[in-house]
């Protein structure tokens, strides 16, 4: 039986492979919602008592997905929010290929994306899911390379943001600096997979999807691993970047909404985009949802 641990695995090969026949499409290429619908899609063959989808009205979310680990029995949650970005198309060297809508503004009285998904506001844990073509992740100059790059690559916001910081005030200093920050070169070594948020390596063997406790611990070891891309020169900067570790990285005690009795697969009008509830720690009694099988109705 497949679990989620496989599809860490399997799921960026899908993706990375799908990008990469895009250029056989009559018009248009891949958005970042068809990924993302991709990985829902996938993660609604494990939807049941562990595991819930519910989905926005909207039906137009921009590729963003929300995630929640929650540990009944111990009352514990961690919130994850994730915003997808995709590579561009094959317009340049593999080498040189860049995430272009990273400056994307929704409209010039909005500010920068990249600056809301990094202020998103406590529980969520804002992360970056980058779409990678199957033919760069193998490339020369790429392949071998830790953290490697795969068709699906997460990195936290707050690092992304930095970077895009830095090349919005370079592009007006003399001299200008930054016109790499986009780049996937420039953005690899804050990556990270898949396993973070559905096989963390601590996970409990008794549990069949991931608990708030296990991607906790992962994502704060993953934080101080993933700091500036530039190398390290003091020993004092790992200290400082385990001291700098943003608190909604830690577990916190159950909040918000109470996830209602009702079936696996769901639509919820409260919710702006699709998520994913990974239930641990059940308990027999009513603090524990009851899942059902029956298909979301509409209207």
């Amino acid at each position: 039986m497949a679990t989620l641990c496989d599809l860490a695995t399997r799921l960026p090969l899908v993706i990375g492979g799908l990008l990469d026949r895009e250029t056989n499409l009559k018009r248009g290429r891949f958005r970042e919602e068809t990924m993302t619908d991709i990985l829902t899609g996938a993660l609604a063959a494990f939807a049941g008592p562990e595991l819930v989808i519910s989905y926005p009205i909207e039906k137009d979310t921009g590729g963003d997905l929300d995630l929640r680990f929650w540990n009944v029995s111990e009352g514990r949650d961690l919130w994850v929010r994730i915003q997808a970005k995709r590579l561009n198309a094959a317009v340049v060297q593999n080498k040189n290929r860049s995430y272009s809508e990273l400056l994307h503004r929704p409209s010039p009285k909005h500010d920068y994306q990249f600056r809301t998904l990094r202020d998103t506001p406590p529980p969520w844990v804002p992360l970056y899911l980058f779409y990678n073509h199957a033919s760069v992740t193998m490339d020369p100059s790429f392949r071998g390379l830790v953290p490697s790059v795969s068709g699906a690559n997460l990195a936290f916001a707050s690092d992304i943001a930095a970077e895009l910081e830095a090349k919005l005030a370079g592009a007006s200093g003399t001299p200008k600096t930054g016109a790499l920050n986009k780049r996937l070169s420039h953005l690899r070594p804050h990556f990270f997979g898949l396993e973070a948020l559905l096989c963390p390596q601590s996970t409990v063997r008794s549990e069949t999807v991931p608990t708030p406790d296990t991607v906790s611990a992962f994502l704060r070891e993953q934080y101080v691993r993933s700091g500036p891309a530039r190398p390290r020169e003091r020993y004092g900067d790992e200290i400082f970047r385990r001291l700098s570790e943003p608190h909604e990285l830690m577990t916190a005690d159950g909040i918000g909404r109470t996830l209602q009795d009702g079936p696996a697969v769901r639509i919820d009008r409260h919710l702006d985009y699709p998520l994913v509830t990974f239930i641990s720690g059940r308990t027999g009694d009513s603090r524990t949802p009851a899942i059902s099988d029956v298909p979301p109705q509409r209207g």
